[in-house]
């Protein structure tokens, strides 16, 4: 079960038309990189890139199996496709479409989200889980998270369970700020939910990355777990 808000799995128990081709995505909400912009991108990227142009980035969480091409497009597009685009039960992980990653000519939003499904088979996002006990965390403090232009090591500062619709500020409707007090009001709000505290305090001004799943490997629910993290390097 992967940990959209709304939409097709969002416990709704509604199930999403089976891709049988390997369309491309209808409405597509990153645009493609210009010449310039692609000739940025980094090398160990660019053949993935040429498969297909959904790609966002690329995932690695040391202790899981979690290492994972990341894509963009319609947030209901990846859902039950694999990185070909063809029928997956597992889906692929995928940046919300309200979210902008940085490239060598803008900003990206204040808070990126990446979706994945939680799979019976332990596949996908099933053992960010882990994050659930402290020990796991001590040993795994940061992970890996590269965009197609930079590569990039992500602290974690908070790790929390929560039920859609439970929060004033849900975490999954945080992508950007119009001020530093809004800014600060959802990270507060992230805290604060926290299964334990890492010591780790994002700044106004830090990139951040939040991974989003279902808190059970079931097709209904309205549990979710997620990490929120900081860019250190």
């Amino acid at each position: 079960m992967t940990s959209l808000p709304t939409g097709t799995q969002s416990g709704t128990g509604s199930t999403p038309s089976l891709p049988t081709t390997a369309a491309a995505p209808p409405s597509a909400s990153h645009p493609s990189p210009d010449a310039a912009q692609a000739a940025d991108i980094l090398p160990q990227y660019q053949e993935l890139y040429a498969q297909n142009p959904d790609l966002a980035g690329w995932l690695c969480i040391n202790g899981t199996n979690i290492n994972y091409p990341v894509v963009q497009a319609d947030n209901s597009y990846y859902l039950r496709r694999g990185f070909d685009r063809l029928y997956s039960t597992a889906g692929t992980l995928f940046l919300d479409e309200r979210c902008r990653l940085a490239t060598p000519n803008a900003a990206g939003t204040a808070n990126a989200l990446i979706y994945g499904h939680n799979t019976a088979s332990g596949s996908m996002f099933s053992q960010l889980l882990n994050y659930a006990d402290k020990a796991f965390y001590t040993a795994h403090p940061t992970f890996q998270f590269d965009t197609l232009y930079e590569e990039g090591t992500w602290q974690v500062a908070a790790v929390l369970r929560t039920e859609l619709g439970a929060d004033a500020l849900p975490y999954y409707s945080f992508f950007d700020a119009s001020t530093q007090e809004e800014w600060q009001q959802r990270v507060d709000a992230i805290l604060e939910l926290s299964l334990y505290d890492t010591g780790v305090v994002p700044q106004y001004g830090d990139q951040l990355l939040t991974l989003s799943t279902c808190g059970v490997a079931t097709v209904t629910t309205n549990s979710r777990f997620a990490v929120l993290a900081v860019k250190i390097n």
